[in-house]
């Protein structure tokens, strides 16, 4: 096996080992510091800022949501990411209100519309 400078005794499959090791830890703490250091976005799924975040409406066996009954789903849409890397969302809240913006609100929804087109 061919000797790697500057490494008394190492060889490249324990140099590209240790190599490995370290990228994999680099990698584990720059996606631990990133998730730490994001900031809870109260009330947003990607660009909706939802109502009810963390209550997504159930769904009928096409796998639309759908509301309970004396409720109806209000749907906007929106746009979240850079070029080229953009996405429009569409959100929705089921609610007893006359638009998107007015509750009582019992559950949310949020959907990808179209990749790379904003």
């Amino acid at each position: 096996m061919e000797k790697i400078s500057g490494l008394p005794g190492s060889n490249r499959r324990g140099f590209l080992g240790w190599m490995g090791k370290i990228g994999v830890t680099a990698v584990g703490a720059v996606a631990g510091v990133a998730t730490m250091s994001k900031p809870a976005a109260a009330g947003n799924w990607n660009c909706c800022n939802l109502a009810l975040p963390n209550k997504f409406c159930g769904t009928n066996s096409s796998g639309q949501y759908v509301c309970p009954s004396g409720y109806s789903m209000k749907v906007w849409t929106c746009c979240s990411g850079t070029a080229p890397f953009q996405r429009r969302h569409a959100c929705g809240e089921c609610t007893k209100g006359a638009n998107c913006g007015t509750g009582p609100f019992i559950c949310s929804a949020g959907w990808v519309v179209s990749p790379n087109s904003c």
